[in-house]
């Protein structure tokens, strides 16, 4: 391309683009030398938070004197553009080189690598300043192995409030510290568990909790098991320890300094490599390309984790296939073989199930995927979410293993109506309508929240001529939108444009990229979109329309009552609480139980 002038620059080449600017290989003819600059894009340039943040990196990275930082030559301002004059690196990102070599690196080079960055953070905290944003693609390794940390755009000094702006997400949620998603205060060693992650990704040739959504990826860092290298390859135990300790979900257990965790990657290098089994020394040896943990071992892990973080929760299983860890599958529940009742049951409550129904030992639930943070599922493709936990509980108590069949939502009702399942359980809003088909009992109070993009003031009551998403089926779709769209019209307004999505991953990404102009869903499912947005979305209004969820029965059925019943008693124990709690949706705990308590 042919240079740009930019002060007394000529921007010679793009090398890289980011969430905080651009980067372009240049000509420097002050110095006449060939630089790498940094420039705030043209869409950016007017926004103060975003100046704010391009001045902050500047000087934090311009502070630091180690090796493995990029000198900061000069930073300031030229024609209303923010800039960064900084050393230009001939080399690859770690980022590209595991996405080109499809297979894990060495261990020698997989800790020299560590080692060189942890020399760079630990200069960067000892200044008091806290990275953010250590991945792959910020490690810079040249023609001679020698590794540079890259971009302190999400640099902060140690205590300073915190800066946000629309479509950023601070930081790479693969390599992101459990801490982080919970709003909690950020220190040093949220860096060390990001770089304890790359260790992982660098060994195992796999990041350590592979994730197709938002949901997925909080969920593994905040409540799935640390995954160990030993898994992917034998010859790999020695650096167990090391992960586990680097990626503690609590910041205290971790190593201390970025330094101590490569200390101990160097001596797990080092230490007789032992095979699970065998007393005997081995050569090491890379793991084979595209090999990853059994789908059917993070399934039991998972659902390990979620009781234990829900309290001491008694243990369930899910009976019906393969071993008895995985779901029923349609096919599978059609075996004759009577599971055993769980462990945790409250027997006067278990009695009050109907007999056709405790005699096979299994509760039949229809479900509907996904509805995050209700139900949804996991990498591993396992259902998870609030309502499965409560459900699990609740089917603990009465004696029972749970049997989730997937099927459409629009055929819940009628399968329960028609004896293939037991009970229905998809965020169901309980109405008078529904109540004529079937028996609800509620456990849950949700309403209808907007969400929107930040800087963007949408009012609910008031969108003649935008376009607002909302999922298939839903009362969104099926009520709120067309009848406010009804109203527009009448008032001689344009209507909403209304814009259906099948799945609310899809309607949330569509929200962030900007193909809509809000959403509308339930409250639970909103609120869980904008808490993992990472700032990218906030709500429109407030909640409204109030109504009760409930899991659908048949009508009459003494089913009704075991399900009250057992809800009752895990409120009263505090466990409803704890699940609650954990998902976040503590707010609209029902603390009394009705069946049938639509008000509309």
């Amino acid at each position: 391309m042919e240079a740009t002038p930019f002060g007394h620059y000529q921007l010679q080449e793009l090398i890289g683009r980011g969430g905080m600017g651009e980067v372009y290989r240049a000509y420097d003819t002050k110095t006449d030398r060939i630089v790498a600059v940094k420039v705030l894009p043209p869409s950016m340039a007017a926004d103060e938070t975003f100046q704010a943040r391009f001045r902050r990196e500047s000087q934090a990275a311009a502070g630091l004197n180690d090796p493995h930082v990029v000198p900061i030559h000069q930073f300031g301002e030229i024609d209303g553009r923010l800039y960064l004059d900084m050393r230009l690196i001939e080399g690859r990102n770690l980022g590209t080189v595991l996405l080109d070599t499809k297979k894990p690196l060495s261990p020698e080079f997989s800790v020299k690598i560590a080692e060189q960055v942890a020399t760079a953070l630990d200069a960067a905290h000892h200044a008091g300043l806290i990275h953010r944003d250590v991945k792959p693609s910020n490690i810079l390794i040249t023609p001679r192995d020698f590794v540079y940390l890259i971009d302190f755009g999400l640099a902060r000094s140690a205590g300073e409030v915190g800066l946000t702006t629309a479509g950023s997400t601070l930081g790479t949620m693969a390599y992101m510290a459990p801490e982080r998603f919970e709003g909690k205060p950020v220190d040093p060693t949220s860096d060390i568990y990001a770089l304890t992650c790359v260790l992982y990704e660098c060994l195992t040739g796999a990041r350590p909790y592979p994730a197709q959504s938002l949901e997925q990826q909080i969920a593994g860092h905040m409540t799935q098991p640390i995954p160990r290298p030993s898994e992917v390859d034998p010859t790999l135990a020695a650096f167990d320890e090391v992960i586990a300790k680097g990626m503690a979900k609590n910041p205290g257990k971790r190593y201390q300094s970025a330094g101590e965790l490569a200390a101990a990657a160097r001596r797990a290098l080092n230490a007789p490599v032992r095979m699970a089994g065998s007393g005997r020394h081995s050569a090491r040896r890379a793991a084979p390309a595209g090999r990853r943990v059994s789908p059917r071992l993070v399934v039991v892990a998972v659902a390990v984790a979620l009781v234990l973080v829900a309290g001491g929760i008694g243990v369930w299983q899910w009976r019906g296939g393969s071993g008895g860890s995985e779901p029923a599958s349609v096919a599978e529940s059609s075996s004759t073989a009577t599971p055993e009742p769980q462990p945790g049951a409250v027997e006067s409550i278990a009695a009050t199930v109907p007999d056709e129904i405790r005699s096979t030992g299994r509760l039949i639930i229809g479900v509907n995927v996904p509805y995050a943070p209700n139900e949804f599922k996991d990498a591993s493709g396992a259902i998870v979410g609030f309502d499965v936990d409560l459900m699990n509980a609740v089917t603990r108590t009465l004696g029972l293993v749970p049997d989730y069949r997937e099927t459409a939502f629009e055929a819940i009702i009628p399968s329960v109506r028609g004896g293939d399942f037991n009970v229905g359980m998809s965020s169901f809003t309980d109405t008078k309508e529904r109540e004529e088909a079937v028996d609800f009992v509620t456990y849950f109070e949700a309403g209808t929240l907007w969400a929107q993009r930040p800087g963007v003031e949408i009012d609910p009551n008031n969108a003649c001529g935008l376009s607002v998403g909302v999922t298939y089926p839903s009362l969104q779709e099926s009520s709120e939108i067309p009848a406010k769209s009804g109203a527009c019209e009448a008032a001689g307004q344009p209507p909403i444009d209304k814009r259906v999505f099948v799945n609310q991953d899809d309607l949330t990404a569509a929200l962030i990229n900007g193909e809509v102009d809000a959403m509308s869903s339930d409250s639970p499912v909103t609120l869980f979109a904008i808490k993992t947005s990472g700032g990218a979305l906030e709500p429109a209004g407030e909640t409204f329309d109030s109504a009760p969820y409930g899991w659908p029965v048949q009508k009459g059925s003494g089913l009704s009552q075991s399900l009250l019943k057992a809800l009752e008693h895990l409120i009263q124990t505090g466990e409803f609480k704890t699940i609650a709690t954990m998902w976040g949706v503590e707010k609209g705990m029902i603390l009394t139980p009705t069946i049938n308590g639509a008000s509309k």
